[in-house]
């Protein structure tokens, strides 16, 4: 039986992330990828190897789905104590204030760009700016709280973050996108405009870990593989699924052609999928395993 082995996902857009978590490099703005992890495939859709054929096959026309699993941010994290910045956020074009209360949610990121760390970012938008010269121009973003140095290359799946409180005394603003919902925004790429620019609390904010349940999963994408009839004869294609709305990722498919030899079985990050045949445009396969749950990843949706 022939066997394909593909590589892991790089991220939810399959973005080229590898040169850029390998130095402190520097770019403006920075950029800060929120840190994901998978949700287990249903066990309802996975099959025994060992059961009869007839009962365990199943059939995909082109633009079905054959696999997909939610994604989550890898922790959540609330703020246990009311924190206040020490002195003025303001700018001198912008008045800024930000409400840092109790019970505030956070999700973990890595900063890359002027310093490569691992950040707390919040999920509401508890800052407010108003422009000096338009004041009727209210807007609100995010915060985030810089937690530690990482040491380059970094590789997201090794960076641990423990099950205890964690705390810091410096934070950020952060800009999400305009025009996008709140319910992508955690799992996307946000830019920090204005590396330079830290500011303190007066005492340090205190981060408590949250269980699975109690984390804001509002919205979350899933990581799917998708057949598609080519005219070569088809191929399996890895997409991220938002709003209902499939959109491949840069991932290079894996091929499959009609005179391949079957039945064959693929390997796409932990997921094995055994192709059985390919006639008429209809794949038969089995799925053995879904994808590997094992560490975290850099998640960024696509603007």
């Amino acid at each position: 039986m022939m066997r394909q082995k593909t590589k892991r996902w790089s991220g939810l857009a399959a973005v080229a992330l590898t040169a850029i978590l390998s130095a402190c490099v520097s770019l403006t703005p920075d950029s800060v990828y929120p840190l994901g992890s998978k949700y287990d495939v249903d066990a309802a859709l996975l099959v025994d190897p060992a059961a009869p054929l007839e009962t365990t096959i199943r059939t995909a026309k082109s633009g079905d789905v054959i696999l997909q699993q939610s994604v989550r941010n890898a922790r959540a994290y609330v703020l246990e104590n009311t924190v206040v910045a020490d002195g003025d956020v303001s700018l001198a074009v912008q008045a800024r204030t930000v409400d840092l209360q109790a019970g505030l949610k956070f999700f973990p990121a890595i900063n890359v760009g002027s310093e490569t760390a691992l950040v707390m970012c919040s999920f509401d938008r508890p800052a407010v700016w108003t422009p000096r010269l338009n004041p009727g121009a209210k807007g609100s973003g995010r915060v985030c709280f810089r937690m530690e140095d990482l040491e380059p290359p970094v590789d997201p799946a090794t960076v641990s973050l423990g099950d205890g409180i964690r705390s810091s005394s410096v934070f950020f603003f952060v800009s999400d996108g305009f025009g996008l919902t709140e319910s992508t925004t955690a799992y996307r790429m946000i830019a920090r405009w204005d590396p330079q620019l830290t500011y303190k609390v007066t005492e340090p904010a205190r981060f408590r870990p949250l269980s699975a349940e109690d984390a804001n999963t509002d919205g979350a994408p899933s990581l799917a593989l998708r057949f598609v009839v080519t005219a070569e004869g088809a191929q399996i294609e890895p997409i991220y699924i938002a709003g209902n709305q499939p959109i491949p990722l840069e991932e290079k498919p894996i091929a499959i052609k009609a005179v391949d030899v079957f039945p064959k079985t693929i390997e796409y990050d932990g997921a094995t999928i055994e192709l059985m045949a390919l006639k008429d445009g209809v794949l038969a396969y089995r799925l053995l395993s879904g994808f590997s749950t094992e560490g975290a990843f850099l998640m960024d949706l696509p603007s």
